[in-house]
């Protein structure tokens, strides 16, 4: 399970998040990729991502343009499909919710991307 944080346009996320003391302090313990798109983050469970989000929540809304869990490989949920989901406000199943499909720049040099699927709820936009 992954945590992706696709960095808001000429933000260099890994850069901005080891600059800061405070956000080297909560990474210390879970390495984090420097992707092109901004970073991503190995974590156990989706308990563990949330939390993590949730630590790093001022610097998501400052440096981050969308922050998405693994749910399976090739699809992710939205901060706030995952949290309904731990919430137990239902279950993959019986969510309500919409799929929609997002692509990574994985390398803009090379102009590379990544078609993943994103699960969102039903108000959520991406962006």
């Amino acid at each position: 399970m992954e945590l992706l944080l696709i960095g808001k346009d000429g933000t260099d996320l890994y850069h901005t998040l080891f600059s800061s003391e405070t956000s080297r302090e909560i990474l210390r313990f879970y390495r984090p990729k420097r992707r092109g798109f901004g970073i991503s983050v190995t974590v156990i469970s989706l308990g563990a991502a949330l939390s993590l989000a949730s630590e790093l929540r001022w610097y998501i809304r400052r440096y981050v343009r969308l922050a998405l869990i693994e749910a399976e490989p090739g699809t992710y949920w939205t901060l706030g499909y995952a949290r309904a989901i731990d919430g137990r406000e239902g279950d993959r199943e019986s969510l309500e919710g919409r799929t929609t499909l997002f692509s990574l720049d994985e390398s803009p040099e090379t102009g590379g991307t990544e078609k993943i699927r994103v699960r969102t709820l039903p108000d959520e936009e991406i962006g």
